[in-house]
């Protein structure tokens, strides 16, 4: 006879409270020790029961990375060797379009540099598929030329679809057979991530429609991924709820458009282990609503990548904590209890993307967002990294 729910949640926080008190207060971490107690106790109160063994095999292990901004080849090939070192076999990787064609449709030569605009980005592609790694290239950014009047940044879709079109046509023909996967735009229920306009469903169908069209002419091996959308409590002009939008995607006949289903996986202001899906907050439970829309409109058969997860470790010190914030060591606990949990309950998910890897310099170290990263710009290793590569060695991702 199993214990009542109370009995057994006290017991279980009594004997968390003790442990972890043990573990935590000699090397006094009383910064990690109160966010990981506050932190479990939502998860007991909540209702959630410990979980049973693993279910399935863990998703893949994925990093985004920012590996065009580094300008030596060199660190390109760095980052990727370390990485594979921690186990991460998949790479997502952003191919801006309106660093393609900066001026013209075409126009396909560096105006600062000479020499092509995808030289790049073909190195990025030679250096990760000589190393094993599967490649999903996020296709966004319109270019000056293609943009609306008026257009406050390259976030806009174009006036013109079939101009966006004609570019991942271009790239899925350019490395046919060694790009895994074509992620179509990114956050559209955004308006910061749509031009600055209110979200609107039906034009986003009609990009990824057309898109996956292109990309699966030009590399039939090729996934098509639908962008992930930011998950939000928000519903107005700035912001759509990312599970209205969804919904609305299905009404205009968005199912069989795209290969794989893309969501965010933050952890934001709660732990890997919060159960919590009401109004109160998003929390990293919020991946089963996603499934949910998907299983109503008859897509349970579609995988689902996160394409985004992660915690942050802003310094106490910053005003506004936008993304919530953990310590490092929390943030390299937590992401490998992450995958954990996904293995146990959420069979479906095949890939997570931790983000991200590093920038290339400290430029943004004032920003909220910046302090996600596994590495600094100098390479100096973050905790959450080393709980990767040991999960790795071990076995357990």
């Amino acid at each position: 006879m199993s214990a009542p729910r109370g009995g057994w949640a006290l017991a279980a926080l009594g004997s968390l409270v003790l442990l972890t008190l043990l573990s935590f207060v000699t090397a006094g971490a009383w910064d990690t020790l109160s966010i990981d107690l506050r932190h479990r106790w939502v998860a007991l109160t909540a209702g959630r029961e410990p979980g049973g063994g693993p279910a399935a095999q863990p998703p893949a292990v994925g990093m985004n990375v920012f590996l065009e901004q580094e300008v030596e080849p060199e660190k390109r090939q760095r980052s990727l060797d370390l990485l594979q070192a921690a186990g991460v076999t998949w790479i997502r990787q952003e191919l801006p379009w309106e660093q393609i064609e900066p001026l013209a449709k075409g126009q396909t030569t560096d105006p600062n540099f000479g020499g092509s605009t995808w030289a790049k980005f073909d190195d990025i592609v030679d250096r990760t598929s000589a190393m094993g790694m599967h490649l999903v290239l996020r296709l966004d950014t319109s270019p000056r030329w293609a943009l609306p009047p008026g257009a406050l940044d390259g976030l806009s879709p174009p006036v013109r679809d079939e101009d966006y079109f004609d570019f991942v046509a271009n790239a899925a023909a350019r490395y046919r057979g060694r790009v895994a996967a074509y992620q179509v735009w990114n956050e559209p229920n955004l308006t910061s991530e749509w031009g600055h306009q209110p979200p609107d469903p039906t034009a986003y169908a009609a990009l990824l429609r057309g898109a996956a069209e292109r990309i699966h002419a030009a590399d039939p091996n090729a996934l098509v991924v639908m962008a992930a959308l930011a998950p939000t409590l928000t519903d107005n002009a700035d912001a759509e709820n990312d599970l209205r939008y969804l919904q609305q995607l299905y009404d205009v006949g968005i199912r069989g458009s795209f290969d794989v289903l893309a969501l965010q996986a933050y952890g934001l202001r709660g732990g890997p282990d919060d159960p919590r899906v009401g109004s109160e907050d998003v929390t990293f439970s919020r991946p089963t609503l996603v499934r949910q829309v998907m299983q109503r409109n008859g897509d349970a058969a579609v995988p689902v990548w996160a394409t985004e997860m992660g915690w942050n470790v802003n310094p106490p010190s910053f005003a506004v904590q936008q993304y919530g914030r953990v310590t490092p060591p929390l943030q390299a606990r937590y992401t490998v209890r992450a995958f954990d949990r996904a293995q146990q309950e959420w069979p479906w998910l095949k890939v997570g993307f931790v983000w991200f890897w590093k920038r290339p310099d400290e430029t943004n170290r004032d920003q909220d967002w910046y302090w996600f990263r596994v590495a600094d710009p100098d390479f100096t290793l973050q905790p959450v990294y080393y709980a990767l590569r040991d999960a790795a060695v071990t076995g357990r991702l």
